[in-house]
């Protein structure tokens, strides 16, 4: 049997969504992207969402939003993908990691604070897999030294922070749509926040920097306006009604996608308790909800030896994330950190497969050739 990483959830239903937008000709940012906008806004408790190309990208603006910039420091937890200190980096900030919580392996709010000078302008928590960080702990610091707070939402689509969604409670929430996500639109992205101008600059960088979109534009006036200006450096990141389309199916069904993966984790759990070479994932009780990964630790230096056993009997798995200043690009860089909470975990993690349409027998498959890996033969 061959089981995969992830496998999204596609049907009928984005299909219906998509021909009525290839019936209208506007494929372009439209009425689809709006109303995701609207539908996702509500969802995340949050006045206003911008629909993006990818969670990259709403990385990227929300820090520009924020006039982060050159002799900036972004504080960013070691365990992450390449995106979230690439947008420290694209606008010529400094990235400053932080090490991780032994259990949850987000940001430790102890560490952060010590990595703070007077250089920092923002914090970037990464809700991990799904698992909301320590909010209370990270706000608060961020409070105390001025600081702007952008939740990295990308691996937390329904995620819950003691009740009330992830996205929300920061200066700016960015999420992701990609192919491996609990919702995808192929690629895509959404930026979510409370500030009226932040919501409109950043609708403005992701078309340019322009004061009006195509769309806004055609909808605006009786008749087409070509009129517009371009205040600022902007970026083509708009969303599209494609997308869009794809999206708004993905959303109705995101419920129904957690709440499955909310099972299949508590199975997990559950069949692999009392393997004395395995640890299963630890949960504060502040998270619930928004699962996409799931991440066992594999101990005495197997891990690697593990994913070889599971890879030959057609398993497949990953490691999210090893420490993200590890890459070679930032030592070229001149990057450096020592996170040793965060290079310990890196050695032992390692992500099993979770995915709404996983079914019983490939459920099985997983969890016995789990128990029939043999380490020392």
């Amino acid at each position: 049997m061959k089981v995969p990483l992830f496998r999204p959830k596609l049907g009928k239903e984005e299909l219906v969504n998509l021909k009525k937008v290839f019936k209208t000709g506007w494929v372009g940012l439209g009425p689809m992207t709006q109303e995701l906008e609207k539908q996702f806004a509500k969802s995340a408790g949050v006045d206003y969402a911008v629909g993006v190309t990818s969670c990259t990208a709403a990385l990227h603006i929300a820090l520009q939003a924020l006039v982060v910039g050159e002799g900036d420091e972004v504080l960013i937890p070691a365990i992450t993908v390449v995106s979230t200190p690439y947008a420290a980096l694209y606008n010529r900030a400094t990235p400053i990691f932080v090490d991780v919580e032994k259990d949850t392996l987000c940001m430790d709010p102890k560490d952060l604070e010590k990595k703070i000078t007077k250089r920092a302008k923002a914090i970037i928590p990464v809700h991990l897999g799904g698992h909301s960080c320590d909010l209370d702990a990270i706000l608060k610091i961020a409070q105390k030294h001025n600081l702007y707070v952008v939740e990295d939402c990308a691996n937390a689509q329904g995620a819950l922070y003691k009740g009330k969604p992830v996205g929300g409670l920061g200066d700016i929430g960015c999420f992701s749509f990609e192919a491996k996500k609990n919702m995808t639109t192929g690629d895509g992205g959404m930026l979510t926040t409370n500030d009226e101008k932040l919501a409109a600059k950043l609708k403005a960088l992701r078309w340019y920097g322009s004061s009006a979109d195509t769309w806004k534009r055609f909808t605006g006036n009786t008749k087409y306006s070509w009129h517009y200006d371009v205040a600022e450096l902007g970026w083509k990141y708009n969303m599209n009604d494609i997308m869009a389309a794809i999206g708004l199916a993905q959303f109705k069904k995101l419920p129904k996608v957690l709440k499955v993966k909310d099972k299949l984790r508590a199975k997990y759990n559950q069949a692999l308790k009392g393997i004395s070479w395995l640890e299963t994932p630890k949960d504060q009780p502040y998270t619930k909800s928004g699962w996409w990964l799931y991440v066992a630790r594999i101990k005495n230096g197997w891990r690697d030896k593990f994913m070889e056993y599971m890879a030959e009997n057609g398993v497949t798995t990953s490691v999210h994330f090893p420490p993200v200043y590890q890459h070679s690009y930032f030592r070229k860089i001149g990057i450096t950190a020592y996170c040793p909470v965060a290079e310990n975990a890196a050695k032992e993690i390692v992500s099993l497969p979770l995915f709404a349409s996983m079914n019983q027998q490939e459920f099985n498959y997983v969890v016995k050739i789990i128990k029939e890996f043999s380490p020392l033969t």
